[in-house]
């Protein structure tokens, strides 16, 4: 049987209150974990894989971070890469373009 890769993300809660002996929970953006599964099991049985991650996340969670589930995803292939420097030519050229478009408006 192959397993799929899931790809959990989470919220990821860091403790200000530790180092006073207090809990007070601020949100730190997200994070992302992987677990390779049968994906039929998510077919025939979403609910009690959410509820099984969510225990992981509690079990991956200690005083000083905790993680809460957000979503997650079944990935069945390789993700494709993009080209990075394409992405800033493209993002520079647009820019650009804006700008030109806004100094021909305020003539």
């Amino acid at each position: 049987m192959k397993k799929t890769l899931c790809q959990i993300t989470a919220q990821r809660h860091e403790n200000y209150g530790y180092h006073d002996g207090t809990e007070h929970w601020k949100p730190k953006g997200g994070h992302v974990f992987h677990l390779k599964v049968d994906s039929d099991l998510f077919l025939y049985g979403e609910n009690i894989c959410i509820e099984a991650i969510k225990d992981m996340l509690k079990e991956e969670s200690n005083t000083l971070e905790r993680f809460e589930y957000v979503s997650h995803e079944l990935i069945f292939h390789e993700p494709t890469e993009l080209n990075e420097q394409v992405f800033e030519y493209k993002f520079h050229q647009l820019i650009e373009e804006k700008h030109e478009t806004n100094n021909k408006l305020t003539y």
